[in-house]
């Protein structure tokens, strides 16, 4: 065990030190089903994600209820993205999702 200012310039180096790559995708519906950006697991930190043209429901792949608006962003810290379902909000009206986060 080393002294308390060694823990703690290891400890700040630690805090200090950035892994991870960019994610970024968007995707357009071109049907009114559920969709997800990925179909294998894939594990993201510090997500947002922007709905653009039309509003889309989330979900998992039992449901997606939770809707977001047209120019809507919501954050989510930790995920596997490929458990994050979502579809049109009104059929017909295919909207964009766009995505950026990091790679955990």
């Amino acid at each position: 065990m080393g002294d308390i200012q060694s823990i703690d310039t290891t400890l700040k180096a630690l805090y200090n030190a950035y892994s991870g790559t960019v994610y970024v995708k968007s995707d357009t519906a071109t049907a009114d089903t559920a969709r997800r950006f990925e179909t294998t697991s894939k594990k993201l930190r510090d997500v947002i994600i922007t709905v653009k043209t039309y509003a889309q429901l989330f979900g998992d792949s039992a449901g997606q209820t939770y809707p977001v608006a047209a120019d809507g962003t919501f954050s989510i810290t930790q995920i596997d993205i490929s458990t994050l379902y979502f579809k049109n909000a009104t059929a017909g009206q295919n909207g964009t999702v766009h995505i950026l986060a990091v790679n955990d």
